[in-house]
């Protein structure tokens, strides 16, 4: 058999029709389907991102819900302006129910460091308080004060010995701040 020009012919046809088809119609349908598959990796990339944000904003909203009971446990345990003196009450028998002698309680006008800012819908009002008698009591004294469901800070606190002789016996002097809820007036 002689190999001649038309089969030479012939065998390129044949090779140039696969040739020509993966050119023409294969290769840019890969190329094609290559570009989709990125878009659509791409959106499901967006895709988790948003479902991970979402699932964080259910997160978000029960700690909201969660800080606003808290929020609100706090402020029931405020007196209002009018219930402070009720709060000195209750602090005058706590002494008294220790076997302390109250010296003086008394109110100061302004603290040099307050807590926090006096614009907002609380404030707190310092008072200064001597009282006389046993340490226990004293001790006893402190931790009632400590379970007292209102707000009340001890800022400053002094202990000293009376003159008078007598074993256990302190005098102590110290600044208590209470956290009150302001009245409308003063709100604004």
């Amino acid at each position: 058999m002689k190999i001649g020009l038309r089969e030479i012919v012939f065998v390129f046809l044949l090779a140039a029709i696969p040739l020509g088809a993966w050119k023409l119609v294969f290769h840019p349908r890969n190329v094609a389907n290559a570009e989709m598959v990125k878009q659509i990796e791409a959106k499901q990339a967006r895709l988790q991102d948003l479902n991970k944000t979402t699932g964080t904003i259910g997160d978000i909203q029960r700690e909201i819900d969660s800080l606003e009971k808290g929020v609100g446990a706090l402020q029931s345990r405020l007196p209002s302006e009018k219930e402070i003196d009720k709060v000195l009450q209750e602090v005058w028998r706590l002494a008294e129910a220790n076997q302390l002698i109250t010296k003086s309680i008394r109110t100061t006008e302004k603290m040099q460091e307050p807590i926090f800012s006096t614009g907002g819908m609380h404030a707190e009002q310092p008072i200064v308080m001597k009282i006389e008698g046993d340490f226990r009591g004293f001790y006893a004294f402190m931790l009632a004060l400590e379970n007292q469901p209102r707000i009340m800070r001890i800022r400053k606190l002094t202990l000293m010995k009376p003159d008078k002789d007598g074993e256990g016996l302190v005098q102590a002097t110290f600044e208590m701040t209470i956290f009150f809820e302001r009245g409308e007036k003063e709100k604004s």
